[in-house]
């Protein structure tokens, strides 16, 4: 299939399912802002209420950790299935199976989209001042777009050969939260030696860069901004590869 045909049959699958989804619920378009607002609302009452952690300015930090994570939960959790839930498509024609992770991922970062900048109309009304580090924000968000798309590909990958990795995804996830700084600061949590350490993970070091951004005005690290999307565009490009090649096994894998 030619690169243009490619895109052009994503660009429609992606808008089609965008309107399926909105009109299977009351709140349509709403739900897009509303889901990742009512998690940040249960950790705040949780980490900033019960447990009194925080302190002040923390539900602008928690959100510039949540809603990212959020992004890249949803879509290596999305992406996971869309294989196998593309069969009835896969029996009628032949698809590339690059196709189905880069649909569902693609119509995650749409609705990201708009979560983002209710995000920034959020964090200005909370009182942050707007600073000339906020145009850096579009780099960040474009090495974790190059994040998430590495690890829905493998994601995507790997379920069709072992269905039960699903459970695995959804374990590591949550896991994951928790070692990426959603809700804390890692420079009060983890000892200076192991802070390296900890940021060697891409998420935990995105979710630092929003708030060095957003939060303090300072500009983001961009060593290890390089470092996160050379290897995710390295690992994207092995697994394009592998799922081109292996076209017909898939094809096997998600029918049977």
């Amino acid at each position: 299939m030619k690169l243009a045909r490619f895109w052009q049959l994503v660009l429609v699958k992606v808008r089609m399912n965008l309107v399926s989804e909105a009109s299977k619920s009351y709140l349509n378009y709403l739900w897009w802002v509303l889901e990742p607002a009512l998690f940040v609302a249960i950790f705040y009452v949780v980490f900033g209420v019960l447990l009194e952690r925080g302190g002040p300015g923390f539900v602008g930090f928690l959100v510039c950790g949540k809603i990212p994570f959020l992004w890249y939960s949803r879509s290596v959790s999305n992406s996971s299935g869309s294989i196998l839930a593309g069969r009835t498509l896969i029996s009628q024609a032949y698809i590339p199976k690059a196709f189905f992770p880069v649909v569902v991922m693609l119509q995650d970062a749409v609705k990201q989209f708009f979560v983002f900048s209710l995000l920034l109309i959020f964090l200005v009304l909370y009182g942050v001042g707007i600073t000339s580090a906020w145009l850096y924000l579009p780099l960040i968000v474009v090495v974790q777009a190059v994040f998430v798309a590495a690890s829905g590909m493998v994601a995507a990958a790997i379920v069709p050969i072992i269905p039960d990795f699903r459970y695995i995804i959804s374990t590591a996830l949550m896991l994951l939260l928790f070692a990426s700084g959603v809700f804390y600061s890692y420079k009060d949590v983890v000892q200076p030696r192991y802070q390296e350490l900890f940021l060697s993970n891409p998420m935990a070091a995105l979710i630092k860069n929003y708030r060095q951004v957003l939060l303090d005005g300072l500009a983001p690290d961009f060593g290890r901004l390089a470092i996160i999307a050379i290897i995710s565009i390295g690992i994207i490009f092995v697994m394009s590869i592998i799922l081109k090649r292996y076209n017909g096994a898939y094809s096997r894998l998600a029918l049977y």
